[in-house]
């Protein structure tokens, strides 16, 4: 099964990150703009079957506030800071560009397309909570760009970012990101220590190769280790968990109704 990352920015005038994994091995990982370069290095590299994660809102209704899903992780990981940003047609100005990503790749975007074989599946994910859990932190790792945020607080965080990323080639499942062809100029531009533009291309392609482990373990632990927060009516986004994060997520769940799986 072919997986795939997507670290989607809102606007299209900014760079994505991209990485594709397969059989515990990133294939390869690459940071584009437009629409047309980020289905064409996907479908450069697709399979038959396929699931594409995407951080970045992939199904949007409601025309203000939040959506019910994120108001939900928004109180199960407050403690570590870790909520979604809220997603409106008012904010994404009626673009979801996740979703027209997943049409121009012939991908479902419910829940639902996970059970539909030829698999080819988009999800959402968000990175800040599957840190908090894979690195087991106390809190998101700070290494986004935030008013009064000294540089070195990022580069130590995306060199704590690089370190449990390496990590996961002893996780369950294992991820070798040493195969990406990339791996080596991510790692030296992270050691550079970098600012501005080189430092955000850094950090939207790292986002990717969390994404695409997020899809991996959700095709291995999918309502055990990982959890379905949302349905395909109101937006939902996927993320792994610990114990204490699958009860609070359940708890918060069952108070605002919201589906969980």
């Amino acid at each position: 099964m072919r997986v795939f990352g997507v670290d989607l920015a809102w606007a299209m005038r900014n760079r994505s990150g991209l990485c594709a994994i397969e059989d515990g091995q990133v294939l390869d990982s690459a940071c584009l703009t437009s629409d047309d370069e980020i289905v064409a290095w996907i479908e450069e590299r697709g399979a038959a079957e396929m699931v594409v994660a995407f951080d970045a809102p992939l199904i949007v209704h409601n025309r203000s506030g939040r959506r019910p899903c994120e108001g939900v992780f928004a109180s199960a990981f407050a403690a570590e800071h870790a909520g979604p940003y809220p997603a409106n047609l008012t904010l994404l100005r009626g673009d979801v560009r996740a979703a027209r990503l997943a049409r121009r790749l012939r991908l479902g975007a419910t829940p639902a397309a996970f059970q539909r074989r030829p698999l080819r599946a988009a999800l959402e994910v968000f990175p800040h909570p599957a840190l908090v859990v894979f690195l087991r932190r106390a809190e998101r790792l700070p290494y986004k760009a935030k008013q009064g945020r000294p540089l070195a607080v990022r580069h130590a965080a995306m060199c704590e970012l690089l370190d449990g990323l390496l990590a996961l080639k002893r996780a369950d499942p294992p991820l070798d990101v040493t195969t990406s062809p990339a791996w080596r100029r991510l790692a030296a531009t992270c050691h550079a220590r970098p600012s501005g533009v080189a430092l955000k291309c850094l950090e939207d392609e790292l986002d990717a190769y969390v994404c695409a482990y997020i899809g991996d373990y959700h095709l291995a632990w999918a309502g055990r280790r990982s959890l379905t927060v949302g349905d395909g009516h109101r937006g939902y986004i996927v993320t792994p968990v610990t114990p204490r994060h699958a009860a609070l997520l359940r708890a918060r769940a069952a108070i605002a109704r919201v589906p969980i799986a």
